[in-house]
C-alpha cells in the first residue's frame, strides 16, 4: 500500500489563531483583485427569485487540455438570503452542452473568511459530479447588495468534439427581506481541502492506494447543518472526523457508473436531527482515499473537499485580516494559478503537489 499524507505542521504554524491561538500570523500584502470582468455576467431574475451567473465564453477544442479561465469578480445586485444553486453548459444560442465540460467552480467571497483558516471564504463550488444544491426557505446564506465574488472555474475539454463557445450558466435561488412573515435563520459556509487551506489541491494519484489528510480547528463553535464532498475517479471515500473525540462526524462515498467513474457524491442534510457540533476547541480532520487499480497514475489526478453550511446564532465571527499571510498566498493562489492550459492527459501533475511519502 502506497500512503501519500499532507505534513500539516508547515500550515498549522501560519495559520495563526485558527491553528495555535499563540502563534502570531505573518504580515503580507494581498494581490489586488481583478478591475475587469470581460467574461462574467450577472443577470437578476428576480420574478422567479434566481440570479444568474453566467461565465464565458470559453473556447474547449476537442482532445484538448483542461482550461483554467481568468478569475472573475462580480458584484451582487441583491440583498436577502442566498438557498441554493444549480448549474448548466451552454453554448451560444442556450443550447445545453455536456455537463463533463465544467470540471469544477468555485465561488469565493474575498471580503470574508473561512471557518478553519484565516482565508477568503469559499462560499460555493460545483463540479460536474455536483448537480444542485437547494436548502429549505427556513435556511440562508445572508448577502447585502455589493457582495462580491470570485469566479474561478476549470473546464474540461472533450475527446469527441470541441466547442468554441462554451458558457457556465449558475443560477442562485433567493429570498429579498421582504418575502415572507419571517426571516431565514442564517447559516454560513465553510471547506475543508485534505491539502489544507493555501497552495495547490491536486495531488498525485499513482497506482495503488493513496490518502490525503489534513487536520485545523474551526474558529468558532456551530453546528453542521449540511455537508457534500468533492473528489475524482478512483476516490473510495472522504470523510471528517472529530480527533479530539475520536468520532467520525461525517462520510461517504462517491456515486460510480459501470466504468467507475465518478457520477455524484452524496450530501449529508444534518439539519433535521439539529445538525453536528463543531467545537474551537476541538482537532478536527478531513481524509479523502483512492484505489488506483491501473498501472498508471490517474489521469486527472486527486482532489479531496468537503463544504456544508454551519449554523451559528451566538458566535461572533472572526474579522476579516487582510494583512495575514494565508489570506495573502492563498488569494495569490487563487488569481495567479489560472488563464493557463492544464494537460493532464498523461497523468502527470506539473505542479507540487505537497505531499511526503511514508
Amino acid at each position: 500500500m502506497r500512503t501519500i499524507a499532507r505534513d500539516v505542521l508547515g500550515v498549522a504554524l501560519w495559520l495563526g489563531i485558527v491553528a495555535n491561538p499563540g502563534v502570531v500570523a505573518a504580515q503580507a500584502e494581498a494581490p489586488p483583485l481583478p478591475e475587469r470582468s470581460e467574461l462574467a455576467k450577472v443577470v437578476d431574475h428576480a420574478e422567479d427569485g434566481n440570479l444568474e451567473l453566467i461565465v464565458g465564453p470559453v473556447n474547449l477544442p476537442a482532445g484538448g487540455p483542461h482550461y483554467r479561465a481568468p478569475v472573475q469578480l462580480v458584484t451582487l445586485p441583491i440583498e436577502g438570503w442566498l438557498h441554493g444553486f444549480e448549474w448548466e453548459m451552454r453554448d451560444a444560442e442556450g443550447e445545453r452542452l455536456p455537463d463533463r465540460l465544467l470540471h469544477h467552480v468555485n465561488f469565493i467571497d474575498p471580503d470574508n473568511r473561512e471557518l478553519f483558516a484565516p482565508i477568503a471564504r469559499r462560499v460555493m463550488a460545483a463540479g460536474r459530479e455536483t448537480q444542485r444544491e437547494r436548502m429549505p426557505k427556513f435556511l440562508g446564506y445572508p448577502i447585502a447588495s455589493g457582495t462580491r465574488f470570485l469566479i474561478s472555474a476549470m473546464f474540461a475539454s472533450l475527446e469527441e468534439q470541441g466547442h468554441d463557445e462554451a458558457f457556465l450558466h449558475v443560477t442562485l435561488a433567493y429570498s429579498p427581506p421582504d418575502a415572507g412573515l419571517f426571516e431565514p435563520r442564517a447559516v454560513y459556509p465553510f471547506y475543508v481541502d485534505v491539502m489544507g487551506p493555501v497552495g495547490e489541491k491536486e495531488f498525485p494519484v499513482p497506482p495503488g492506494m493513496t490518502t490525503m489528510s489534513w487536520e485545523g480547528r474551526p474558529a468558532i463553535e456551530g453546528r453542521i447543518f449540511a455537508i457534500g464532498g468533492h473528489l475524482h475517479n478512483y476516490g473510495e471515500w472522504i470523510r471528517l472526523e472529530d480527533v479530539t473525540e475520536g468520532k467520525v462526524v461525517w462520510e461517504t462515498e462517491p456515486e460510480v457508473n459501470e466504468q467507475g467513474e465518478v457520477t455524484s457524491v452524496p450530501t449529508g442534510k444534518l439539519w433535521w436531527r439539529g445538525g453536528v457540533k463543531l467545537d474551537p476547541d476541538h482537532l478536527y480532520r478531513i481524509t479523502v482515499q483512492y484505489n488506483n487499480p491501473s498501472d498508471m497514475p490517474a489521469m486527472d489526478g486527486g482532489m479531496g473537499a468537503l463544504g456544508g453550511i454551519v449554523y451559528a446564532p451566538d458566535a461572533v465571527w472572526p474579522e476579516l485580516d487582510r494583512s495575514d499571510e494565508a489570506y495573502a498566498e492563498d488569494l495569490r493562489n487563487t488569481l495567479e494559478k489560472p488563464n493557463q492550459p492544464m494537460d493532464h492527459g498523461h497523468g502527470g501533475m506539473e505542479h507540487e503537489h505537497g505531499g511526503s511519502e511514508r
